[in-house]
């Protein structure tokens, strides 16, 4: 019974492939924990079969038999029945592992044209994290459970080496799941790491990209599985960590080289055609502004009171990530507060000396001559001008979180606003026009 139940698993995993690369990822993380229970069922029946064969042959469970008294004919058919069971059910948990890997993992399929046989799309982001994740937790069952069904194939307590060899082959195939596990598990990883760059970023405004949404659900998928990962770079170098063994570094080293990918995939978008055809050079900056704010708000060391689910944690509260994504904040902010910088130009002090008056009469008031007028009309309008230009581009630009849009609506009025307001207190209570005053004074400190 438990022979076909592992035959009706691997028929299963035989059928059509589940996954929707380019589409919701499926449930790899299901088809893993399966196979993982296939690793376990079939300890459960070879160390059935082994409890069958000790106590039809071996002298240590049948002590009322004498070895001798068993035919050397039905020796040999004992042991080839033993190792023909064990071997096929080693192989045949071998290729449902194998079969994760290449059918619900997509390994198959490329992460830049796709499968052009099947019509299948490039995988995406989402579908390779989900895939390098399920290649994980298997590499830890066969990690935690490999070495104990070698142990149970062999016979090493018997004298006879035809014994001892029965299980060889089962021995052998257990050590192939292993390293066949560390090589795809190797090769799902750099797919998470093809696929960020292979995404193109469609957005054609300022807001979050996908991309980085799908990046940071990596990174929590991917985070917890660093004695997984140790097992990788043990034996097999990687793109990334070129050193194997003791030698490779931690998963931070996988993380920070996903995080790299992906801001190279936001400078590729703000150097792109789509972002310099623009009117509006503050597209770039706020771009990079909501994105790096979006990074530092989901995996920096404030992520954890953000988080809702507080299984799905992951702090990046290393150096290479805060500072890096830091600086190009800032870097960024302050080249989008620059846009803000060219109202400042019209906000000047005028010589007193320059100020002349037509008449000093009560009832006409102060009112000043046409070319002194002329140097406050000039600024006043330059302002206005200005203003409502920078106003209008950047009030299409979209700051979807409502903190981040606070942060930029303080700095923005730090850049001009209290010298705007020591400029219209100064100047407003002057009378540089006879008649277009209120048109000049549109916009009181209050308003802007």
């Amino acid at each position: 019974r438990k022979r076909r139940d592992v035959t009706r698993r691997t028929s299963m995993s035989s059928g059509p492939s589940t996954v929707r690369v380019g589409g919701e990822p499926s449930d790899v993380d299901g088809a893993a924990r399966d196979a993982v229970r296939c690793l376990e069922h079939s300890m459960i029946i070879v160390a059935g079969e082994k409890s069958i064969y000790r106590c039809v042959i071996s002298p240590m469970s049948s002590q009322s038999r004498d070895d001798g008294s068993i035919s050397r004919e039905c020796k040999k058919a004992l042991i080839d029945s033993y190792s023909h069971v064990v071997s096929a059910i080693v192989d045949r948990t071998m290729d449902i592992i194998e079969g994760c890997y290449f059918k619900e993992g997509g390994l198959g399929v490329s992460t830049s044209s796709g499968n052009p046989e099947t019509g299948d799309p490039p995988v995406g982001v989402r579908s390779a994290a989900s895939a390098a994740a399920g290649g994980f937790r298997l590499l830890d069952g066969v990690r935690m459970l490999g070495p104990s069904l070698a142990k149970l194939c062999e016979l090493s307590d018997s004298k006879s080496d035809d014994i001892n060899n029965a299980g060889s082959i089962a021995a052998s195939l257990c050590i192939s799941i292993h390293r066949t596990s560390v090589k795809n598990t190797a090769r799902t990883l750099e797919n998470v790491a093809k696929a960020i760059q292979n995404t193109s970023i469609d957005s054609i405004d300022a807001r979050v990209a996908a991309i980085s949404s799908d990046v940071v659900r990596a990174i929590r998928l991917l985070f917890p599985f660093a004695s997984a990962y140790k097992t990788v770079t043990k034996r097999r170098a990687l793109p990334w960590d070129p050193k194997i063994g003791d030698d490779a570094s931690d998963i931070d080293e996988l993380l920070r080289f996903i995080i790299n990918r992906l801001l190279s995939a936001f400078q590729k978008k703000v150097l792109s055609s789509d972002f310099n055809q623009t009117e509006c050079s503050a597209m770039g900056p706020l771009f990079m502004i909501n994105n790096c704010y979006y990074l530092q708000e989901h995996l920096g060391p404030g992520c954890v009171k953000n988080s809702v689910d507080k299984d799905e944690q992951c702090v990046l509260d290393k150096p290479w990530f805060v500072d890096k994504i830091g600086k190009i904040f800032e870097a960024e902010k302050a080249k989008y507060l620059s846009q803000w910088e060219i109202l400042n130009m019209h906000l000047t002090a005028v010589d007193k000396k320059d100020l002349t008056y037509q008449k000093q009469s009560k009832k006409d008031g102060q009112l000043l001559t046409l070319e002194s007028g002329r140097l406050i009309k000039t600024r006043f309008s330059g302002f206005n001008e200005d203003f409502e230009k920078t106003y209008a581009e950047h009030k299409m630009l979209p700051v979807n979180d409502q903190k981040l849009r606070e942060i930029l609506q303080n700095d923005v009025r730090r850049v001009f606003a209290p010298r705007y307001t020591r400029f219209f207190e100064q100047y407003s209570k002057i009378q540089f026009s006879k008649k277009n005053q209120d048109d000049y004074l549109k916009y009181p400190p209050s308003t802007i």
